[in-house]
């Protein structure tokens, strides 16, 4: 089973390499690793090439502007050859290096057609955990209160993206959410839950900025309930909230609790 990664970036030079070489440093040998870059200035496409020179048969790489992050991930899924397609963001890692042994382990076990788990947040340049956020005790239902899956820990089947479409292009950050409404209320497709930290993200990415954890990540939550025929609560979409800040922890990861 081949496995794609897709890591869109843009200007990340101070961390690509770090989640580059989480990738190559896998247990897990039969990956296909794609590369989006929006057209970075910093550096960062040197980094790309010089990688993709000396790993001809793993590494593929586009590098040009794009209409936002969203728009990167389908170009690369559109690249894609893998039987199974998940994301790594040029700011994050994977937590250990057998991810992907489990993520195949997992989905050829009980044949899923995706799976999800868990991820950790870490301060710039800091190995300190700020939060961490489980989807232990998540289920479908959870999706009509705006609360899904950490994104970052998904892997989807690639025929799930030629049978329900790609991500919509015109979300700023809520395109992730919209794909589990897609996939789990409107489809009924449900995948497993992976107990593990999988991936670790930095603060300061966009959707974890203030501005758009408030404004942004509820207006677009809204819409995409209403664009999938859901029941839409605000009162609910804002008690989430509760759940979010149970997350963030100072001394053991709470895996019991569920996102934003």
């Amino acid at each position: 089973m081949k496995i794609t990664i897709i890591t869109a970036t843009r200007n990340n030079v101070t961390t690509l390499s770090k989640t580059i070489d989480s990738v190559l440093s896998q247990s897990y040998s039969d990956i296909e690793y794609i590369i989006v870059d929006g057209a970075s200035t910093d550096g960062s496409l040197e980094i790309i090439k010089d990688y993709a020179n000396r790993y001809p048969h793993k590494i593929k790489y586009i590098s040009e502007p794009d209409k936002g992050v969203y728009s990167a991930i389908n170009k690369g899924i559109r690249m894609s050859t893998g039987d199974v397609v998940g994301i790594l963001h040029g700011n994050d890692c994977f937590s250990s290096d057998d991810v992907l042994s489990r993520v195949y382990e997992e989905m050829t076990k009980n044949d899923s057609p995706f799976l999800y788990g868990d991820v950790k947040y870490t301060k710039v340049g800091s190995e300190k955990v700020v939060r961490y956020y489980s989807a232990a005790q998540f289920t479908p239902s959870h999706l009509l209160q705006g609360i899904a899956p950490p994104h970052p820990s998904l892997y989807m089947r690639r025929y799930l993206f030629d049978d329900f479409g790609l991500y919509k292009e015109n979300y700023l950050i809520g395109a992730d959410f919209d794909m589990f409404l897609r996939l789990m209320i409107v489809n009924n497709i449900h995948g497993k839950y992976l107990p593990m930290d999988m991936v670790t993200m930095t603060t300061g990415g966009l959707s974890t900025q203030i501005y758009h954890q408030i404004f942004t990540n509820n207006r677009e939550k809204y819409r995409a309930l209403r664009e999938n025929s859901c029941n839409v609560s605000v009162y609910l979409l804002l008690k989430r909230y509760l759940c979010t800040l149970k997350s963030f922890r100072k001394k053991k990861p709470l895996r019991n609790n569920l996102k934003k």
